[in-house]
């Protein structure tokens, strides 16, 4: 009757549960890791690692290098074996496509372990250089978050419903928290899609808000984010931070379920201990599991509204509205010589068009139709109904399809902004110019695209 898809970050499933998911994204990053054991240690290296990590085996240390550039972790994942993880910044995977580990060549083992103490200091400097087989691991997450974990019979379950970076360290908790969730929602349910229901309501915005929060905290501490090249000084910067990508702080589970979770944190957590993941924020209670969630069961969050006091998007004005045609030359001719439009300078993108002036800085771009571009039997898309979410193209066809263009002051603010929403686009670049686009549907199917287009005024 059901179908529980737990087959990790590159399901084989997710593309029947959401058709327009996407790939993974590589985060531009790699990490090293190695396990050895702690007796293998010489002494003078436990020594500097009892000195330099005291509380070294009940907790993670995160470790950022001098050079911004570069992090680390260390701990101990029992019977005295001591894991660590340094990663390091790349353009491109170093693993082959469809996978994640790769090994590593002799050369590049010499190569870390030659600077590990100069970068890394004695103690982890000197477990790198004890460790016999270090290896790599690209480091990806989902490019978007999903607005719905189940399809039909389909359920995902962990890494498969939202492969995340590892920089909250809780890739498993996700993974624990879904299947306790599951299971009190099985416990319950009347039918096998209220069930479904019931977990999705549960789990989408908990685990999409981890998602794109530990991107944040990966890019933050690889020197890799738009909105900041250094680290934040103190706990308040960092909160800052994040407050400022459109992030709420709250990443620990809601709802009915996990209220002792709540009560014990308040019983015996004072305030100024708990940290910004028990934090709640009021627009989004911890309690009442039951309430019909903020994300539609097929349908994807409101792409521009408010989430926990961020600004909405900055909108300065609307650069042009655009028409697909089979006949380009037909529909130029109509609004230059009948309307009077005047005929604008167009870059030379590879695909035919027109660009003509409605009014000073509003324009008509007139696009040829892309052959690509999927199509929809009408028995599927009966007239005057909007489009699903899986009945759409990928927003990448937006470019050349009808739609309306709205201006932007910041380019990489709005991204932010957008993938704090976790609204799902495509980005492209016009050719000769400094523009960035970003394309993406409204709740209805109609296309949007973001642009700073006063960039290069």
């Amino acid at each position: 009757d059901l179908l529980i898809a737990a087959d990790g970050p590159r399901s084989i499933f997710r593309e029947q549960v959401a058709p327009e998911a996407g790939a993974m994204r590589y985060a531009g990053y790699f990490g090293w890791r190695g396990i050895v054991p702690l007796q293998s240690l010489p002494a003078s290296t436990v020594a500097a690692l009892r000195m330099s990590y005291p509380d070294f085996g009940n907790c993670l240390y995160f470790i950022r290098s001098a050079d911004s550039h570069a992090s680390a972790v260390l701990y101990d994942i029992g019977d005295d074996l001591v894991n660590w993880l340094v990663y390091e910044n790349r353009t491109e995977p170093l693993a082959p496509p469809g996978r994640t580990i790769a090994a590593a060549s002799a050369a590049d083992v010499s190569c870390l372990q030659s600077t590990a103490r100069k970068i890394w200091g004695e103690a982890l400097g000197g477990i790198i250089q004890a460790t016999s087989e270090p290896f790599c691991n690209d480091i990806y997450d989902l490019q978007d978050p999903l607005w719905t974990l189940y399809k039909d019979s389909i359920v995902l379950l962990g890494d498969a419903a939202h492969a995340i970076t590892p920089h909250m360290a809780k890739g498993s908790n996700l993974a624990l928290h879904d299947a306790l969730t599951l299971a009190s929602a099985a416990s319950g349910a009347e039918s096998l899609q209220a069930m479904l229901k019931e977990y999705n309501a549960a789990r989408v915005q908990e685990v999409a808000r981890c998602i794109l929060v530990a991107r944040q905290l990966g890019q933050l501490r690889q020197g890799l984010s738009p909105s900041s090249k250094t680290l934040p000084a103190d706990g308040s910067a960092f909160e800052a931070a994040l407050r400022s990508r459109g992030l709420p702080l709250r990443t620990l589970p809601i709802g009915d379920l996990f209220e002792p979770v709540w009560e014990f944190a308040e019983a015996r957590l004072p305030h100024a201990e708990r940290g910004f993941y028990l934090q709640v924020d009021e627009s989004s209670p911890r309690r009442g599991s039951k309430r019909k969630s903020a994300w539609a069961e097929s349908e994807p969050p409101s792409k521009l509204r408010s989430i926990d006091g961020a600004d909405v998007l900055q909108i300065t004005g609307v650069n042009h509205i655009s028409f697909e045609t089979d006949h380009v030359d037909r529909l130029r001719k109509f609004y230059a010589e009948v309307l009077g439009f005047p005929v604008l300078a167009r870059p030379d993108f590879e695909f035919g068009g027109a660009w003509l002036q409605i009014q000073p800085g509003l324009a008509l771009h007139i696009i040829e139709r892309d052959p690509n571009k999927p199509s929809h039997p009408s028995s599927r898309h009966p007239a005057g109904a909007a489009l699903t979410a899986s009945e759409r193209p990928p927003e990448r066809f937006i470019r050349r399809s009808h739609h309306i263009a709205l201006t932007v002051p910041d380019i990489d603010a709005t991204r932010s902004a957008l993938d704090g929403r976790c609204a799902r686009y495509a980005v492209n670049r016009v050719p000769g110019t400094s523009i960035v686009q970003l394309f993406l549907y409204d709740p209805d199917g109609n296309g949007v695209e973001l642009g700073n287009f006063d960039c290069n005024a």
